[in-house]
């Protein structure tokens, strides 16, 4: 008991530390180095600390500490659960699988569609880019993805390039949130076109890449898709500029 108590005594002094010295020197130093958490984490013992491991444990170097995104991730799931959107959940790009992880374990019971090539780009779709970045996404797999995310009925993948592999969806489903992270104009367009209308009043659609300009066709495809539309984008201060779309209650499915 007397060891808990010094070392609950010893966390809650190094906790005010960091507070009084380093969270100031890093605000002081201008870099984007702090990342205030949302108060009801706190008020409600909010495991934080699990989520960001899992973020962290298999993302490339310079999105660790990509929190903004995370804690993105997190308040959206929250909404949708809190005002009960149904739907499925689906991912457009999912590389080696740890954004596909964390929505299947934030949203456990929903079916999970999973549309990725599995390999890197397909060349047909590199064909429309303007620029293309040095990143091809082919050091992974299929079997390694389903590995990690985690074996389930729920969970839906869908191996070959989009829109083709769009056949697998049944007619009547619907989506509570829809993340695409394809990078590229084309596979991004499709998606637009194919999950928009199946989007539940209420339903998100976030759009990784959107302000980054490191894909610049991610932006080319929504602005023409959303010009007609709606809905309006707001945009995310995470690294690579995330935007996310909330679909109309007043939409008909």
């Amino acid at each position: 008991m007397k060891a808990s108590s010094s070392r609950a005594f010893l966390q809650r002094q190094l906790r005010s530390l960091v507070k009084r010295g380093g969270v100031s020197a890093a605000d002081a130093s201008g870099s984007y180095a702090v990342q205030h958490l949302p108060e009801w984490m706190a008020k409600r013992s909010f495991d934080f600390d699990r989520w960001r491991r899992l973020w962290v444990e298999r993302n490339p170097r310079n999105d660790r500490a990509d929190l903004a995104r995370l804690v993105m991730f997190l308040e959206n799931v929250r909404q949708i659960e809190e005002e009960g959107i149904a739907g499925s959940v689906a991912e457009l790009g999912v590389y080696r699988g740890t954004t596909a992880k964390l929505l299947h374990e934030l949203l456990p019971g929903r079916r999970l569609w999973l549309f990725d090539t599995f390999e890197g780009f397909d060349s047909r779709d590199l064909a429309h880019e303007r620029k293309a970045g040095d990143f091809r996404f082919d050091d992974t797999s299929l079997e390694a993805v389903l590995r990690y995310v985690g074996a389930s009925v729920d969970v839906r993948a869908c191996k070959g390039r989009f829109p083709d592999t769009a056949t697998s969806v049944p007619p009547g489903e619907t989506f509570a949130l829809v993340h695409l992270d394809a990078d590229l104009y084309k596979p991004t367009a499709e998606a637009l076109a194919f999950f928009y209308p199946k989007l539940v009043p209420g339903g998100l659609l976030i759009l990784h890449d959107y302000g980054s300009g490191a894909w610049p066709g991610i932006a080319q495809a929504v602005d023409a898709f959303f010009a007609d539309k709606p809905e309006s984008l707001v945009r995310i201060p995470d690294k690579s500029g995330t935007a996310i779309l909330r679909r109309s209650k007043r939409a008909a499915i």
